[in-house]
């Protein structure tokens, strides 16, 4: 249930509460006095108190500001989602039926974040929570899924979301045990560290960075949940590959074309890559980052560690593949498989 501003007069006085209090959530939001996540929740939540009181305090019989009040009380988030629709036409986060992204929520925050043993975690959560019924008891859940989790995380400070699970019975999708389209619209986000407004409200960079067009192309290219996050999440690793793509064909990619077999084929390669890349550092690295206790950095290749080695060309591309070279023979090789994803790419568009 999300309320939206209408143009009629008798909801003129709706309007304007929706207004100011989107103001003060995105106030609240953006705030970044308070680097804690549990403070910044605190207050969230002290000042959400004060604006139901506020509205509670008018005693007031006018059905728009009841519904408003009682909407703001059940925990829905109140926003201009039409807008947000207009800015962001493609849900990253859940583009379909075939996959999803959980990487927000720290599903790859493991030293192991391979496809084997977070295939085996997803479905451990979701057994688990789904054993309790219709009503899952939050804290034994919390309690026994804690004692399954023996792993070491690569970030301390990036919080492990426990309630992340698959949510359809094929187990192609991620996402949260507790969004109400699994609880028959009661939405109990609020037990989980973030809650349920700053899940709701929360856009990855990806949202901003990548075009309309790299979002559609890596939304239609991939169909499964692991390598689809794994990919849209790696701003540099989609952009730059599309930018010289782009570059070689002298035009831009129209998203519609990777829906034909070659060229959906072609990038997919590619993408694989993300799985499959011999050259990747074994070691405390996710993409472009690697990780030292509760510090993350973003990492760089020494090109000159053994021998003066010119810095690639694809250097972008090599640092998101978690990239570590030990001869100037072993770059040269890695540009070879590189160039011939480009080239098989602008091929198989040219050929459409």
């Amino acid at each position: 249930m999300i309320l939206q501003p209408t143009t009629s007069a008798a909801n003129r006085r709706l309007n304007g509460l929706l207004r100011k209090i989107e103001a003060i959530f995105v106030t609240i939001f953006s705030s970044g006095m308070l680097p804690q996540q549990k403070q910044r929740r605190a207050l969230y939540k002290k000042r959400r108190i004060r604006l139901i009181t506020s509205l509670k305090s008018k005693k007031t019989t006018d059905f728009p500001e009841t519904l408003l009040f009682l909407c703001v009380l059940s925990g829905f988030k109140i926003d201009s989602s039409m807008e947000e629709a207009k800015k962001y036409p493609i849900h990253l986060c859940q583009p379909d039926s075939n996959k999803s992204c959980g990487a927000c929520c720290g599903l790859y925050n493991w030293e192991d974040h391979s496809r084997k043993t977070l295939t085996a975690r997803l479905e451990n959560n979701t057994r688990l929570f789904f054993s309790f019924g219709e009503r899952p008891d939050i804290a034994s859940y919390r309690k026994l899924q804690s004692e399954t989790v023996a792993q070491q995380k690569l970030c301390e400070t990036i919080y492990n979301c426990e309630f992340l699970g698959f949510i359809n019975k094929e187990h192609t999708r991620i996402g949260c045990l507790l969004h109400p389209c699994i609880h028959h619209g009661d939405d109990l986000r609020d037990c989980s560290f973030y809650g349920a407004e700053m899940c709701a409200g929360h856009f990855c960079p990806s949202y901003t960075y990548l075009t309309v067009s790299e979002q559609a192309a890596a939304a239609t290219v991939l169909d499964d949940w692991y390598l689809y996050g794994l990919t849209v999440t790696d701003i540099d690793f989609v952009k730059e590959f599309f930018t010289i793509v782009q570059n070689r064909l002298g035009d831009c990619l129209n998203p519609e074309r990777f829906a034909e077999p070659a060229v959906k084929l072609a990038c997919r390669n590619y993408f694989q890559l993300k799985e499959s890349w011999k050259f990747a550092s074994a070691k405390n690295r996710l993409g472009k980052y690697y990780f030292s206790r509760a510090e993350y950095h973003i990492a760089r290749i020494d090109y000159e560690k053994n021998g003066k080695i010119t810095p690639s060309r694809f250097d972008k591309i090599f640092l998101s593949l978690a990239s570590e070279f030990s001869s100037e023979a072993e770059v040269a090789e890695a540009e070879r498989i590189i160039e011939d994803k480009i080239n098989s790419l602008v091929v198989a568009y040219r050929g459409g």
